[in-house]
């Protein structure tokens, strides 16, 4: 009996030290936290140009000659109407003479047919004279008539081409190139003159062909200027070429100040 006993003890400890241990209960921490959202990217494109008046007349004779008076300075403020150069006219006025001369010649061929028409005429009523008569009378007042007619718009011709000889500016504005002096030969088309109108201003800018997939007409910009550092002028892109220029291998792109 005694040894019974002692294991049943020694079974009593072993189930007292085998026993699980107890857990530690487990402390929560408050973390805070934000949600992350993706946000647009703002990146500018910055580019030299080149302003300009947004009203510019490049200015040109339509005949051919010798200059013989250079009447307007670069700067200088002009009004519409006003001279800006003269070609020697001497030739045109010659065949405007003529031209005068031969419709005045017509004019009375004219009044001498338109007579003798009226007195075949008178005859013709009468039965003095034939048909015959009477037509050819008709025929000659006609074909006179006819030569008038083609006399006076050669006057008309002439006198319009006199005023190609002088150049007048077309509106209000500054000079601000001349190209020609007096005694130098230009031709039907050259530039003489430039002149700049208007309070609008251009900037003319060349884009490379990386960016300007990117560039959309309509769009807001802004432009600083070189003389003004300090501010900043908003305009609208109004133009944007879809070839790039053979000189620069940029796309020409125009804003509006």
């Amino acid at each position: 009996m005694k040894r019974i006993y002692w294991l049943t003890i020694l079974g009593m400890i072993c189930l007292t030290g085998c026993s699980e241990p107890v857990q530690e209960k487990e402390i929560i921490r408050p973390v805070r936290v934000q949600q992350v959202v993706e946000s647009g990217v703002s990146r500018s494109l910055t580019f030299s140009g080149v302003s300009r008046s947004g009203t510019e007349a490049k200015m040109s004779f339509r005949v051919t000659g010798t200059v013989t008076r250079v009447a307007v300075k670069v700067g200088e403020a002009v009004k519409k109407g006003s001279l800006i150069a003269t070609v020697d006219a001497s030739d045109a006025k010659l065949q405007l003479a003529q031209a005068r001369a031969s419709k005045e010649n017509a004019r009375i061929q004219l009044d001498t047919a338109k007579s003798n028409l009226l007195r075949i005429r008178q005859l013709y009523e009468n039965n003095n004279v034939s048909l015959s008569e009477y037509e050819n009378a008709k025929t000659s007042f006609a074909a006179a008539e006819a030569a008038f007619q083609a006399d006076s718009r050669q006057v008309e011709l002439q006198n319009r081409e006199i005023s190609y000889f002088q150049l007048y500016s077309p509106m209000d504005g500054i000079v601000t190139n001349v190209h020609v002096d007096a005694n130098e030969n230009v031709s039907m088309g050259q530039v003489v003159a430039e002149l700049n109108a208007g309070d609008e201003i251009e900037v003319k800018v060349g884009i490379p062909e990386s960016y300007i997939s990117q560039v959309q007409s309509g769009a807001d910009v802004s432009i600083v200027f070189t003389s003004f550092d300090d501010q900043t002028f908003s305009g609208t892109i109004t133009e944007v070429a879809f070839s790039a220029s053979q000189e620069t291998s940029t796309y020409p792109v125009t804003v509006k100040v």
